[in-house]
């Protein structure tokens, strides 16, 4: 009896492992059926901006000591330029996540006034770095900065340089805005990279001037992640298969804990018939069939103990027989019957 049982269990283990299988694989054909994320994009949207005015050193010729943005300036009266810069990017779904920026001002000496020139020489200063700076579930990521740029101090360098090697080079200095970062979504579990920059190029060791301006996200868009999108009969399917494996789910747990509780019912139901017949095998006779009971008036009892108290007060045998899943043990006395029945209905 006792590897009856736990064969009954290896099998009960195994239906559950099965039911588990389907239960995770239904719930996620339904996730991908029923998803309102199918298809769904996270896009960036940056406009970024920037400015600048010049000041210019005392002299008898301007009226005004500040110039605004978009002129040509005589080198030799340029004290310094204020270069104002603002980030702007907007986010379709929200993020979160940490960015920093540094603005960096980078002097070169190149053969020409061509971008792919090759350079002689560059050299970095790093004029600030920021904090890095957190944000939770935003839409939109904006900060603005200023900074002060000396124009003769990166002139007279760049001029030095140039005079102790008699290069004729072009040189030009470079003031930027560089933006880093990483961003989360919770639609997406990868982190995607937040890149950014904008400067103004001033040539240097000119008689005049004209400044440009480069920002790589001025109305620029890009997709940061997004989810494949399924077909409509694809999802249609998902729907069907997830709906469908969830509901042989339902039906197989019913059933496994039905089928289980009616062979624990039926180990437990002959564990007790099986335990009655031994602990008192002098006094039970064992009958093939069931006795003739007509004319017998049948008194039932609901305890064992009882019918034990109806043989120590007549002596009669106590008779054993079975049916139909029912175990019977009755005394008869003339025209009087005890019976006493252990049913298997009774254990489930």
């Amino acid at each position: 009896m006792a590897e009856q049982i736990h064969y009954s269990l290896s099998k009960r283990i195994l239906m559950i492992i099965l039911i588990f299988v389907c239960a995770v694989f239904g719930v996620f054909l339904c996730v991908l059926g029923f998803s309102p994320y199918n298809g769904i994009e996270l896009v960036q949207k940056t406009d970024n901006d920037l400015d600048y005015t010049v000041s210019l050193k005392d002299n008898n010729y301007f009226e005004k000591n500040v110039l605004p943005s978009g002129g040509k300036y005589i080198s030799n009266l340029i004290d310094h330029f204020n270069v104002s810069f603002k980030y702007n990017s907007e986010f379709t779904q929200p993020v979160s996540g940490s960015y920093s920026y540094q603005i960096i001002a980078t002097i070169s000496a190149n053969e020409s006034k061509s971008q792919s020139s090759a350079s002689y020489w560059s050299r970095e200063f790093k004029l600030f770095q920021s904090d890095t700076k957190e944000i939770r579930e935003t839409r939109n990521l904006t900060f603005t900065d200023e900074v002060k740029v000396d124009y003769d101090v990166y002139n007279n360098l760049l001029r030095d340089f140039k005079k102790s090697y008699s290069l004729s080079a072009m040189g030009k200095l470079e003031v930027s805005l560089v933006i880093t970062g990483d961003l989360t979504n919770s639609l997406f579990s990868n982190k995607m990279p937040l890149k950014s920059e904008m400067s103004i190029s001033v040539p240097l060791t000119e008689q005049a001037v004209e400044v440009s301006i480069n920002t790589d996200t001025k109305n620029k868009e890009q997709v940061l992640a997004s989810a494949p999108k399924m077909t409509d009969s694809a999802i249609i399917a998902c729907r069907i298969a997830g709906l469908l494996f969830v509901a042989i789910t339902i039906i197989a747990a019913f059933a496994s804990h039905y089928v289980g509780r009616i062979k624990e019912a039926g180990v437990e139901y002959e564990l007790n018939v099986k335990k009655l017949l031994s602990s008192y095998d002098s006094i039970i006779v064992d009958l093939k069939s069931a006795p003739n009971l007509a004319g017998i008036k049948v008194s039932e009892v609901d305890d064992f103990d009882e019918l034990l108290d109806v043989y120590n007060s007549i002596h009669q045998p106590i008779n054993f027989y079975t049916s139909r899943n029912t175990s019977i043990f009755i005394i008869i006395n003339e025209k009087m019957a005890w019976k006493f029945t252990v049913r298997l209905s009774d254990y489930k």
